[in-house]
């Protein structure tokens, strides 16, 4: 029986898990003591205004409930990456899984940037683009890649290949079994 498409296994939780752990330890030593040095000032100061200290206590929780809540979202909505013969269905991050037609795909390249291995996307400029087109929400990961290597600059997406099972050269060399022949597959591992 032939296999229609081809999954990546993805790993356990545990990286998602232990950020979502650390940056609540820190909101918590963090909302402490400012709990302890703000949680008794009263709502209006003695000519009758508003006191403004009231509000750092709430500020600081609000903040790091913002930033835990995509950190929780990581823990459900994970790295995807599966493929067909006619297209690559890439969910870089937590928010867009994208369909990628194999036809808009130019160039796939597995990458070490500072102890990570991405797999870098390079999409061809189309005059009609598909709806799935990477968007700046999708390119998360590509901006750190961005940042610890110039090369990643001229590629439109990039997926964390530490998330799934499985060594980056063997990912890779199924992902290149399944891309057609006008898409380069690089090793730069």
């Amino acid at each position: 029986m032939a296999r229609d498409k081809f999954v990546w296994s993805r790993r356990r939780a545990g990286r998602a898990l232990g950020r979502l752990g650390w940056t609540a330890f820190l909101g918590a030593s963090i909302v402490t003591p400012a709990w302890f040095v703000f949680g008794d000032e009263p709502l209006r100061v003695d000519d009758g205004a508003l006191n403004p200290l009231v509000f750092v206590v709430p500020t600081i929780a609000g903040f790091f409930v913002l930033v835990l809540v995509p950190q929780t979202l990581a823990l459900v909505r994970r790295p995807l990456v599966t493929g067909s013969h006619y297209a690559l269905t890439i969910r870089p991050g937590v928010f867009r899984t994208l369909v990628l037609p194999w036809a808009q795909i130019g160039e796939l390249v597995a990458l070490v940037v500072d102890d990570e291995a991405y797999l870098l996307i390079r999409c061809v400029p189309l005059r009609v683009r598909s709806g799935d087109w990477p968007r700046w929400w999708d390119k998360g990961h590509l901006r750190a890649a961005r940042r610890g290597a110039a090369m990643a600059a001229a590629y439109d997406l990039a997926v964390p290949m530490g998330e799934f099972e499985g060594h980056p050269d063997r990912l890779l060399d199924q992902l290149g079994r399944w891309a057609p022949a006008h898409v380069g597959v690089v090793n730069r591992l």
